[in-house]
């Protein structure tokens, strides 16, 4: 008896997309607030994941790196996946920061993106390069001009995409001029992990 053709109970092959995942963990929430705009929320083919803030007392950078390797070996880090890290510079050392730094460099698909003194100096780049901004206290002050009412948290619509293309511009020029992996004072590579997650949206 010949082989039957059109077996409908073949299992079929599989045809959905890849959807590949950026596992994000931050030091504070402003960060946090930034990667769930609306804007990623609307990634066809990437989804971002942070882990789950068990501690939110522990914000080192390496509570908030161990963080992060323990939800991607939760979540089951796969081929195509990234894992980024995002920390301040004002609370810490260079020695503080130097562990995740060196941790970035064992795997092209690990990142880190530093700001310093504090993101808040890339909320000030949507609208300005932020000159000038290098202490903690200089971005508060300057930050307050532009969005008075802001208090460590951010809305789902609270920058469009050419302020973002605005601010990541602001940020690329600046840090253009420090070739070392930890930025000078006044600059941030927030920007580096906003300007991959776009590549998506």
């Amino acid at each position: 008896m010949g082989k039957r053709r059109n077996n409908t109970l073949a299992r079929k092959q599989p045809t959905r997309e890849y959807r590949k995942i950026f596992w994000v963990n931050t030091e504070g929430q402003t960060e946090q607030d930034y990667l769930q705009m609306d804007i990623f929320k609307k990634m066809e083919t990437a989804t971002i994941k942070m882990p789950k803030r068990v501690h939110p007392g522990k914000t080192n950078p390496k509570q908030v790196l161990q963080r992060l390797k323990d939800g991607i070996k939760r979540g089951n880090f796969r081929k195509g996946d990234e894992a980024w890290v995002a920390i301040d510079m004002d609370a810490w050392s260079y020695e503080d920061i130097r562990e995740v730094v060196d941790w970035a460099n064992t795997n092209d698909r690990y990142n880190v993106v530093i700001s310093n003194p504090k993101m808040e100096l890339f909320l000030i780049m949507h609208f300005e390069k932020g000159n000038g901004c290098t202490t903690g206290t200089k971005v508060d002050e300057r930050l307050s001009r532009h969005l008075p009412s802001y208090a460590k948290r951010l809305t789902v619509r609270q920058f469009d995409r050419s302020q973002i293309e605005t601010a990541i511009e602001h940020a690329k020029t600046k840090r253009a001029c420090c070739i070392e992996p930890i930025p000078d004072p006044g600059m941030t590579d927030f920007y580096k992990l906003v300007e991959r997650l776009l590549e998506y949206c």
